[in-house]
């Protein structure tokens, strides 16, 4: 009876320990969000303040920021293994519908005898 109390004691000790490993690492995770976060809100708010001169309007400086940020993935993604899938919005996509005959195969103009 005591060996079980002991290990009921033990196996509560051990929960309790983990519980506070995973209060510290959400923490830390939260603060590393943070400071990442707040870094890229500075990097964006130095991009736009810096630009201003040659870009005066506001919306056209956000246009800027991005296109550089969809060229950065695009690097990103060609450099690796994934997927990227763009909607047709993200490309400016349009579909034409033609009226007049069906446009053929080019013809070879080089004939094997």
């Amino acid at each position: 009876s005591t060996q079980s109390t002991w290990g009921t004691q033990s196996q509560v000790e051990e929960a309790r320990l983990h519980s506070g490993l995973l209060a510290i690492q959400h923490e830390q995770a939260e603060a590393e969000a943070k400071v990442a976060g707040t870094s890229e809100a500075d990097k964006v708010k130095a991009f736009l303040s810096g630009l201003e001169a040659e870009v005066p309007d506001l919306e056209d400086r956000i246009k800027v920021w991005e296109v550089l940020r969809k060229r950065e993935a695009l690097a990103t993604v060609a450099g690796g293994a994934a997927n990227l899938f763009f909607t047709p919005s993200d490309v400016d996509l349009s579909i034409e519908t033609r009226t007049g005959p069906p446009l053929s195969a080019p013809q070879n103009a080089a004939k094997r005898s």
